[in-house]
């Protein structure tokens, strides 16, 4: 019979592997948990949405844009006729034209900012802009941002710009109500691209990683979790 003080070398190296699993483990969990610059060990690229290749796709998106906008707009104006009872016996009329130009200008400037300002929380490094002929976009080309995290840099305009645009419905003077009823929905039409990129990361693992250079969003995923539906 072994002495109590005794350890038994195989039952301490059995200990010591569990340990450095353990370890190793959590490191990866919190690699995949957190956006990093080195794709984790094992991950392979299972997709990806191609703008700068996939011409087509860009052309449909704004295609799709404009039923989406014009649907919005008239759900839009029913809410602020809802809230604002006194704008459907108004007789008075508001100046559109080179207003609604400007600020949808200044509209689609705020939607990639605001995704911009999420790369930044999830990657603390400046992200970067363009514009292209068929869209502008925002990204991080460094950057594998886990999915979770990617869905709130995708959704944070549509949201955001949906949510204080409809408060402002209820505190802006009447002449204003159309215009920001014009926006929201320019919004919402110019969000179906970042609809898209929402609808595809619901497909994939919660561990997957994104990699977004803004022409090019590429998904990735550890071969262990590639057999999920």
């Amino acid at each position: 019979m072994e002495g109590r003080g005794e350890k038994n070398p195989a039952r301490v190296r059995k200990l010591a592997r569990g340990i450095s699993s353990t370890q190793t483990n959590r490191e990866g969990d919190k690699k995949v948990n957190n956006s990093t610059k080195t794709l984790p060990e094992g991950y392979v690229q299972s997709g990806e949405i191609n703008l700068k290749k996939n011409r087509r796709l860009a052309i449909a998106l704004n295609l799709i844009a404009v039923p989406v906008a014009a649907i919005s707009f008239f759900l839009l104006l029913f809410f602020a006729g809802l809230v604002r009872p006194s704008l459907m016996n108004s007789s008075g009329t508001i100046t559109v034209g080179v207003w609604v130009v400007v600020l949808v200008l200044m509209l689609f400037t705020i939607h990639e900012l605001i995704h911009g300002l999420f790369f930044w929380v999830f990657t603390r490094s400046r992200p970067v802009f363009a514009l292209r002929l068929f869209y502008a976009y925002a990204g991080a080309p460094d950057w594998y941002i886990p999915t979770r995290q990617f869905m709130i840099v995708a959704l944070g305009p549509l949201v955001i710009i949906g949510v204080v645009g409809m408060l402002l419905m209820l505190l802006v003077p009447e002449s204003w109500v159309v215009l920001l009823v014009i926006m929201v929905a320019f919004n919402t039409g110019g969000s179906v691209g970042d609809l898209l990129v929402f609808t595809h990361l619901l497909k994939l693992s919660p561990t997957s990683l994104a990699n977004d250079t803004g022409d090019v969003m590429s998904f990735y995923e550890h071969p262990s979790t590639l057999s999920h539906p």
